[in-house]
């Protein structure tokens, strides 16, 4: 199991994933700490605090993404010939190249997840007592249903990408993307266009604020709820593919 795990790692570039994110988390730590927020309103502090605020954000957008984007490059790995041929080499037991996978995955969700709380923390650690660190709070708050949704994008995408292969599964979820954004376009025509100009991020905290016991109930349930899911999805993926799975054990 270990051999294909490390081969899924580098099939994602993870030794410059890895390197990239943990030179932004100390560029973003220098820049906090020669950039300190403020609590008054109209200083330099308070505007460092309303811009760097994004960077969590960001990376919390990237957390929910990346797993996704990854799925692809797994497979498509393993419909290489060589990496056929080391596979069957390896000593691993039967539907050990689809438990790779998610297991693969799962931990990558908890690395990104690992990484968006240090963030957090970093930003929180330097900025002011203003709306933007409350702000910041209140995504950390959510962190853990952002990672339990990543797991469960995972958990449907993976059935399709590993019994379909790479091409098919893609030109799949491109259809299914390409739906959603006619939707959205649909929306944008013949949609009620105020629900935007309504939407103010220091609503959605007071909003979270008085939803506090439910959102921790959320992030309680959430992650049991995907993890069974996904244990589903790998049955499921297992029993789809148990003769290649055959062919692969040699």
């Amino acid at each position: 199991m270990g051999g294909l795990l490390y081969k899924d790692f580098l099939a994602v570039k993870g030794r410059k994933t890895v390197i990239i994110i943990l030179a932004l988390t100390a560029l973003f730590l220098l820049a906090r700490i020669f950039l300190p927020g403020a609590d008054t309103e109209n200083s330099e502090g308070f505007m460092y605090d309303g811009f760097l605020w994004t960077v969590p954000a960001l990376l919390t957008v990237s957390g929910i993404c990346l797993p996704s984007l990854w799925t692809k490059s797994l497979i498509a790995c393993d419909e290489k010939k060589q990496i056929q041929a080391m596979i069957k080499s390896l000593p691993s037991g039967r539907n050990s190249r689809i438990a790779s996978k998610y297991i693969f995955i799962a931990v990558t969700v908890y690395a990104l997840l690992s990484a968006e709380i240090i963030w957090c923390k970093i930003y929180s650690s330097f900025a002011g007592n203003n709306s933007f660190s409350t702000l910041v709070e209140t995504l950390t708050s959510f962190l853990i249903v952002f990672a339990s949704a990543s797991i469960l994008i995972a958990g449907f995408e993976l059935p399709f990408f590993i019994t379909l292969g790479s091409k098919k599964a893609t030109a799949v979820k491109t259809a299914l993307l390409e739906c959603l954004f006619l939707l959205v376009i649909a929306w944008i025509f013949f949609g009620n266009l105020d629900i935007i100009g309504k939407l103010d991020l220091f609503d959605f905290i007071e909003w979270a604020k008085s939803h506090d016991f439910e959102i921790n109930i959320t992030a309680v349930l959430l992650p049991v709820i995907s993890s069974a899911l996904y244990y589903l999805s790998y049955r499921l993926t297992c029993r789809l593919n148990k003769n290649r799975e055959a062919d692969y054990d040699g």
